[in-house]
């Protein structure tokens, strides 16, 4: 008997306490006003922005913009760091894109599966990707509108010469480099008052069992 109410109360402990994911198909940025810029010179650079979380997110997709659907004339490194620490990164092939990551405003990213990365709410990071000199463009925008996804706030451009590196440097939040992306899902957690009320009940019912079976 005290093992099936043992087995009832952590059962209900386990429901109450453990995350859901909450299936939002969400994307990353959809860049209002923005549009495609020249190619960069002088390259290469990684060039990108950095934004914070709200809400902690699992990013399970890493992108660049290609216009048009047009093949990509090279490959990009795309990877996203916290401090300087590179948490996940993939290489998105030159060539025809064979994964469209969806987005709004008709824009177009080429992506490719990078695992499943949890992204914490309160946290800052940056996104970046190689960009080399005269070949695929990028997206510029003069004026930052309403880029925040969900669970999501853009900070600020970033950008650094060389190759595949944490782009450190920044000129503001006023001009991005609109290159790399992500696609993610939001995770969310039951309220402290959710969890408490579920394992109460919990707690009842078996009080009922053992009463029940007492009988």
């Amino acid at each position: 008997m005290r093992k099936i109410l043992l087995v009832v109360f952590v059962c209900g402990l386990v429901a109450a306490f453990a995350p859901s994911l909450q299936a939002d198909n969400a994307f990353g940025q959809a860049f209002d006003n923005a549009y495609v810029g020249t190619t960069l010179a002088n390259g290469p650079f990684t060039l990108g922005w950095s934004f914070t979380v709200t809400s902690t997110i699992t990013v399970d997709e890493l992108a660049v913009y290609h216009v048009n659907g047009a093949a990509l004339l090279e490959s990009h490194d795309v990877g996203i760091w916290e401090n300087g620490n590179l948490l996940v990164s993939a290489t998105v092939p030159l060539g025809p894109c064979d994964n469209e990551l969806d987005q709004l405003n008709h824009q177009e990213w080429c992506s490719v599966a990078a695992g499943a990365t949890v992204l914490r709410a309160g946290h800052t990071y940056t996104i970046g990707a190689t960009w080399n000199s005269f070949l695929d463009p990028m997206i510029f925008e003069n004026t930052v509108g309403n880029i925040n996804g969900l669970g999501v706030v853009y900070l600020q451009n970033a950008y650094i010469a060389g190759g595949f590196q944490d782009p450190i440097n920044t000129t503001g939040d006023m001009h991005t480099y609109f290159g790399p992306n992500f696609e993610y899902v939001g995770t969310t957690t039951p309220e402290p008052g959710t969890m408490i009320m579920f394992g109460t009940g919990v707690i009842g019912l078996a009080g009922v069992i053992r009463r029940k079976l007492n009988l």
